[in-house]
């Protein structure tokens, strides 16, 4: 038995990188993983893992996210991986490339939280 069996776990950027790893560590310990990502090729290659389901997902859509809320009963983690930084100075960053980071880094990690927060699976109470 693997210490995260029985929970359910939601992943963003899951298709490469940090999100992929944790995808799979979070799979081998037993974890049902929905892992998400807008690159729906490589994110495909996770579903030949035991434990892992996949969904497409632009976590800067609002409406994307909430429709994807309304599906899940319940979650037990929300990892929020999805990021993005600007390579260069400030004075090299255009209003544009600012502007998605603001989206990805900030405003997509709230609304997923405040989509997915009332779906945690709270412990019982103590006593």
């Amino acid at each position: 038995m693997g210490r995260l069996d029985g929970k359910v776990i939601i992943l963003t950027a899951a298709a490469q990188g940090i999100g992929r790893a944790a995808a799979l560590a979070f799979a081998r310990e037993g974890a049902r993983v929905i892992a998400t990502d807008i690159n729906e090729p490589k994110l495909q290659e996770l579903e030949e893992y035991p434990g892992i389901q996949t969904r497409v997902l632009d976590v800067t859509k609002k409406k994307q996210i909430d429709q994807f809320a309304r599906e899940v009963e319940r979650i037990d983690v929300l990892f929020n991986v999805a990021s993005f930084v600007h390579h260069g100075t400030i004075l090299d960053c255009e209003e544009k490339d600012w502007d998605f980071s603001m989206n990805l880094n900030v405003r997509s990690m709230y609304l997923m939280i405040k989509a997915f927060l009332p779906k945690v699976r709270r412990p019982p109470p103590l006593g």
